[in-house]
């Protein structure tokens, strides 16, 4: 297997085994959700096992493409199985978290997300621009004609965005959208761009954040490989990773630290991994 299936299933495979571990915490998991995030694992497992196959009567290249599809097709396991580690937040963090907020940024601290403005709807779709990150770093790679380099683009990818995951379980906490109350100047009906990400959170997260920021990790890893393997990619990435992490905190949807600490855990996982791409 290549390394990219391999961080997969160890990733899934450790919060399988950790969420039985559970028992022996002061915050156990229901059965229930241990069996999820179980059950989740063992669909990463068979599907790695079945694309192998699969694989195997195609050629090398046809090969190397439909790899790379299961990789962006199991991205998200992790964070469905850390979703069920999510019982309820600890509010003493939430306290700290905004708290820096304040310090930092006191009046974006002070709301609950953008306005209805032309600068709120391009953050709002700034944001939102990080659901398709994933396959678009991909197509950049392949469209600079650097297939062979996709494993390298995984390696950082994959590492930085699940060490985002394996720490969210230790700091459970709502987004500060959800603790802001509306301030009466703020009480104009949102943009369209915040009613979309809106709806996509209702019906597609787990309802917490993650911390640090995976959607900014994951923008940032994106951003510094291709700054590597193609610059003029990478620095058209890096401002969309930018953007992202503004309309994130802007838009109130994760506190200004978890981006900080996102951006920072892709560097850091990139540099480690530079001798390896």
């Amino acid at each position: 297997m290549r390394a990219s299936e391999w961080i997969q299933l160890g990733s899934a495979i450790t919060f399988a085994i950790a969420s039985w571990l559970t028992p022996l915490t002061s915050r156990p998991l229901p059965r229930r959700s241990r069996w999820t995030v179980t059950a989740l694992a063992a669909i990463a497992a068979v599907a790695i096992a079945l694309a192998h196959l699969a694989a195997a009567t195609l050629t090398p290249g046809d090969q190397a493409v439909l790899l790379d599809c299961l990789t962006i097709a199991l991205f998200l396991v992790p964070y469905w199985q850390t979703g069920q580690f999510f019982i309820a937040p600890d509010h003493a963090i939430e306290d700290r978290l905004l708290a820096f907020d304040r310090r930092l940024l006191p009046r974006i601290s002070a709301t609950s997300g953008t306005s209805r403005s032309t600068i709120g709807f391009v953050l709002e779709m700034s944001y939102l621009s990080c659901y398709p990150l994933v396959p678009l770093g991909l197509a950049a790679i392949y469209a600079a004609g650097l297939r062979d380099k996709a494993n390298g683009f995984w390696i950082v990818l994959l590492i930085a965005t699940y060490i985002c995951y394996a720490i969210t379980p230790f700091v459970p906490a709502f987004p500060p959208r959800s603790l802001i109350n509306e301030q009466p100047a703020t009480t104009a009906p949102p943009n369209r761009g915040r009613l979309f990400n809106g709806w996509i959170l209702q019906h597609g997260s787990i309802h917490a954040i993650s911390f640090p920021s995976a959607h900014v990790a994951s923008a940032f890893a994106i951003a510094c490989v291709l700054l590597f393997y193609a610059p003029l990619f990478g620095a058209v990435f890096l401002i969309i990773a930018i953007m992202i992490s503004l309309g994130a905190v802007i838009g109130r949807y994760h506190y200004a630290l978890d981006v900080i600490l996102g951006a920072v855990t892709a560097l850091i996982v990139f540099l480690a991994c530079y001798r390896h791409l």
